[in-house]
């Protein structure tokens, strides 16, 4: 009867361990999420800036007859 609760009993706490575990990589997720959301941002507008750039540039060299 009494290795059943010590069973229990660390099987419990084995239990409550995994779930703070898996709170955590939540967290961890969320915030890896947020991290790929802003590096894709930060491409778009790098590339976007690069184009109107390359437009102006452009520009420039067809009407200074370049």
């Amino acid at each position: 009867m009494s290795d059943n609760r010590v069973s229990m009993k660390m099987i419990s706490e084995k239990l409550d361990h995994m779930h703070s575990d898996i709170e955590k990589n939540s967290a961890d997720i969320h915030k890896l999420q947020l991290e790929m959301s802003y590096g894709r941002g930060a491409v778009k507008s790098v590339a976007w800036i690069g184009g109107c750039i390359a437009v102006v540039l452009g520009l420039m060299r067809i009407f200074n007859g370049g």
